[in-house]
């Protein structure tokens, strides 16, 4: 059964969501009552915390106001745990993984081995390459990394879980 949260709480999850993820972000509302959006301007990704019906509306105007830039639209009836997720692979589309490694170290090593990051960004990139031919590589390349510990995979390749296409 779905719950619905109040935009307050959504608004607060996803600045907790951000902030967490040590990801600078300036709060904006472009429309008076209709939820807010959290702009990361250092890798163009707009988080927008919406109503579910206010989506089809608010996207044109996100999309106008910061053309070239990602969007992510969360409502008060998403899964935050899901949500978070849809945020971190959107920032990895814009080089955050990378950022993480070359900045935090200990939180990078933690992130992908102690809480085993890493095997859930390799399900991620198989979900999303399938059985699409051209992938072939990639999908056999992560196959092979998600049946090594992922100290292994960082030591013969520090940059592997860098990106997300």
């Amino acid at each position: 059964m779905e719950r619905e949260i109040s935009m307050v709480e959504l608004e607060a999850e996803i600045d907790i969501i951000l902030h967490t993820l040590k990801v600078k972000s300036k709060r904006v509302q472009l429309v008076r009552g209709t939820g807010a959006q959290f702009v990361c301007e250092d890798f163009g990704v707009v988080v927008s915390a919406i109503n579910r019906t206010d989506y089809s509306s608010i996207k044109n105007i996100v999309r106008g106001k910061f053309p070239g830039y990602r969007d992510v639209y969360i409502s008060t009836f998403d899964d935050l745990l899901e949500a978070r997720d849809e945020i971190l692979w959107t920032l990895m589309q814009s080089g955050y993984i990378k950022l993480i490694r070359m900045n935090f170290p200990r939180q990078f090593n933690k992130l992908i081995v102690s809480e085993n990051f890493g095997n859930k960004i390799i399900d991620e990139r198989l979900r999303r390459w399938g059985d699409i031919p051209k992938y072939r590589f990639f999908v056999e390349e992560n196959k092979k990394a998600k049946e090594m510990p992922a100290t292994m995979v960082l030591s013969t390749e520090p940059g592997f879980f860098d990106y997300m296409p």
